[in-house]
């Protein structure tokens, strides 16, 4: 996806530490995160008011519509989502994106996927990401301690394997939802817009060129809003902060993979918006000729 990779000394199978947009380490660069929960019409309306200050990230200018599909991991006794409602919180996850030429075209995996882990504390935040195949991937989750034999103690992708070799540790919920990179000229602010968020239960790593959406039997429940993120280092720029005054905060802890346990978990009564339809919801139309258009700007 861009910029260097740095490899590890991780054998057969190897897998790279991404360093675009991240430091040489495999670390996130962005130390602060805020999230907000916007109805269409406010999202229309944000975008409108970005007025040229933000650029686009397209990875694949022939297929400019971008889809992500994260998989959460956790133990038995739900140490990971426990930990969202306590600090600091942790999140080990697998995630791949899918892309297609237009809205209604349906998308397929790329070639490249990521193990990351997050932890934060308050609007403070690290990330490790690790940038691997699909069969990279695979071979880590089964078996993370000989697929990073000979790499150094503290190397991302020796920190990553040590949490995936936790007992008990398992892929247990899956996210779909598609998703627009916006970064500032900078560099120093990078937002992300998701919508069509769909909770489901944990897939299977996608190879490139496979179907990536989810069957309506796959899908649990869905949430109605558009999440809006904003990650940077320092001080959010004035103008952004002028714009997202008159936006509805995420709830303090909120977080895709707690909301997404309680549907697998209870399939009813979730709060925060959430819905279950028997089939996932159709994507606004009119959201997404708006997205559209400025991705392929």
């Amino acid at each position: 996806m861009g910029g260097e990779t740095g490899r590890s000394a991780a054998g057969a199978g190897e897998c790279t530490a991404s360093t675009a947009g991240q430091s040489s380490t495999g670390e996130d660069p962005f130390t602060h995160e805020l999230r907000f929960l916007l109805t269409r019409g406010e999202t229309a309306r944000f975008l409108d008011a970005l007025d040229g200050r933000t650029q686009v990230a397209t990875y694949d200018p022939e297929h400019p519509i971008s889809y992500t599909r994260t998989t959460y991991f956790d133990t038995a006794d739900a140490g990971y989502l426990t930990s969202s409602v306590a600090e600091p919180a942790r999140r080990l996850r697998v995630r791949q994106y899918a892309a297609a030429s237009t809205a209604d075209e349906p998308p397929v995996f790329s070639g490249v996927g990521f193990i990351e882990l997050k932890q934060h504390l308050g609007a403070s935040r690290t990330k490790i990401r690790l940038a691997a195949t699909a069969d990279e991937i695979a071979m880590l989750v089964k078996d993370p301690r000989v697929a990073v034999t000979g790499a150094p103690a503290e190397h991302p992708l020796t920190v990553v394997a040590r949490e995936l070799a936790i007992p008990t540790m398992a892929p247990r919920l899956s996210t779909w939802y598609r998703r627009v990179h916006l970064v500032t000229p900078d560099a120093v602010c990078r937002l992300t817009l998701d919508e069509g968020l769909q909770f489901c239960r944990p897939q299977a790593v996608g190879r490139a060129g496979q179907a990536a959406a989810p069957t309506p039997r796959e899908v649990v429940a869905a949430f109605p809003s558009r999440i809006l993120e904003v990650k940077h280092a320092g001080t959010l720029p004035a103008w952004l902060e002028r714009l997202l005054q008159d936006f509805r905060s995420a709830p303090e802890h909120f977080s895709k993979f707690r909301i997404g346990m309680q549907a697998l978990v209870q399939e009813h009564d979730l709060g925060e918006g959430v819905t279950l339809p028997r089939s996932p919801s159709p994507t606004s139309p009119t959201l997404g000729a708006r997205l559209s258009t400025i991705v392929a700007a």
